[in-house]
């Protein structure tokens, strides 16, 4: 009975180890352009179903093409890759979990002229 009762103890606690959910830490910036964070720089860790979110707006210019203005870095519950227009501004969502600050570079690829 002892050894089973080990055995047991044994299985639950690999469980416990094997299927824990893996935490990831996420880079924070309230304005990240050009690699850089300007302002607001921390990180955040997120567990079970949140993921690290990357949000580049840009501002639609005379010129007719979209200009990069920023970058947000965070943390988030809910987070959907997509782009959202709000007139002349455009919001692209990049959302990424399972590797620690998996959002950091996202920001820096977008350069001042592309869309």
């Amino acid at each position: 009975m002892g050894k089973f009762m080990v055995i047991l103890l044994l299985l639950g606690a690999f469980s416990l180890v094997f299927f824990q959910a893996q935490a990831t830490v996420c880079m924070v910036c309230k304005s990240f352009k050009r690699g850089h964070c300007l302002e607001g720089k921390s990180n955040c860790t997120t567990k079970y179903s949140p993921r690290c979110r990357t949000r580049n707006f840009f501002i639609f210019s005379p010129a007719g093409r979209w200009v990069h203005n920023h970058t947000e870095l965070d943390c988030t519950k809910a987070c959907s890759a997509e782009n959202m227009y709000f007139g002349s501004l455009k919001v692209s969502t990049f959302c990424c979990k399972g590797e620690d600050f998996c959002n950091r570079y996202h920001g820096q690829v977008v350069k001042k002229d592309s869309y």
